[in-house]
């Protein structure tokens, strides 16, 4: 990922933050030269600096990732268009965004850890008592085997914030108001981003 230094970010935690709040990202491999990718939702282990997921079993890429290939994770945040319009003066449109790029060593999960793996996403999103009676059931069980679990251990974290950081601070508040008052979810959480970022320098 190219990123010049008014977007790069070094601050680990506001990383995992973002990777947190928006988990469903992009898992890519190299298979036969050539890239492979799935959309995938992850479950975040900051304490450990670990990233887990699961993917079908008859998904080539489970091979991909078992056989130890070079694995890279893509992380999306908020995103919007940036109208040159709320400068100070007149520019070039643009896109604002915020991702995060993780790589490291990939591990296969057995079977008891990948059970954990679902069991523990469930509740993320179904609450304390996931998917209930159900896990408990044979078909469930079933499902489980047709699924591979992995984790990937981090050993390098690239964050790009590209949020107006080489326009004047004038603009930069123009646009994140703009973007505050916008009816759009994801322009308001950029914009709660851009704000957030501003009062932090």
């Amino acid at each position: 990922m190219y990123v010049p230094d008014h977007f790069s970010d070094q601050d680990s935690t506001r990383a995992f933050a973002l990777m947190a709040k928006y988990p469903f990202g992009l898992v890519i491999t190299i298979a036969e030269g050539e890239p492979f990718v799935s959309h995938v939702p992850f479950k975040i282990d900051a304490e450990h600096k670990r990233v887990m997921w699961h993917l079908a079993a008859a998904n080539p890429q489970a091979a991909h990732l078992a056989q130890g290939a070079v694995t890279k994770l893509v992380f999306q945040g908020p995103h919007a268009y940036i109208s040159p319009r709320w400068y100070a003066a007149m520019n070039v449109p643009t896109w604002n965004y915020a991702a995060v790029h993780v790589t490291g060593k990939v591990t296969s999960l057995d079977r008891d850890s990948t059970a954990e793996l679902v069991v523990a996403m469930s509740r993320d999103y179904e609450g304390s008592a996931g998917l209930g009676e159900f896990e408990s059931t044979p078909r469930y069980a079933a499902m489980a085997m047709a699924i591979r679990g992995f984790a990937l251990q981090i050993n390098s974290l690239q964050s790009k914030y590209k949020l107006s950081q080489n326009r004047p601070l004038e603009d930069q508040r123009n646009v994140a108001a703009r973007l505050l008052d916008s009816a759009d979810q994801p322009s308001r959480e950029l914009g709660e981003m851009m704000r957030a970022m501003l009062n932090d320098h």
